[in-house]
């Protein structure tokens, strides 16, 4: 049974919002590792997004409102709810959603 050493991988990211993957969850999930600083674009997803933060912070505007998740805190970003992730330094996140899910992105304006 593999295991895997996630915030080591997750050390090694230098690009932001580049993710890369962990593993996959049966047939239809993944699990990825991503930096996040700066700005990133509002945008939804279809289906949910559980997002953990393994170092830093990130704040997401989302219906109205700004939510900081600090490390070792987490967020359910529910499918079709528009969202903003925002990043004023730096921080390292494990995310599950459903396997596409970053190609199906629709940014919002």
């Amino acid at each position: 049974m593999p295991k895997y050493s996630v915030l080591r991988m997750a050390r090694g990211l230098s690009e932001v919002f580049r993710p890369v993957v962990v593993t996959e969850i049966d047939e239809d999930y993944h699990a990825f590792i991503v930096r996040y600083s700066g700005d990133y674009m509002a945008h939804a997803h279809e289906l949910d997004e559980f997002i953990t933060i393994l170092e830093g912070e990130l704040l997401v505007e989302m219906e109205g409102e700004t939510i900081t998740v600090r490390q070792g805190e987490s967020i359910l970003i529910p499918g079709g709810v528009q969202h903003k992730p925002r990043c004023p330094n730096s921080a390292l996140a494990l995310v599950v959603e459903h396997k596409g899910q970053q190609k199906q992105m629709t940014p919002r304006v």
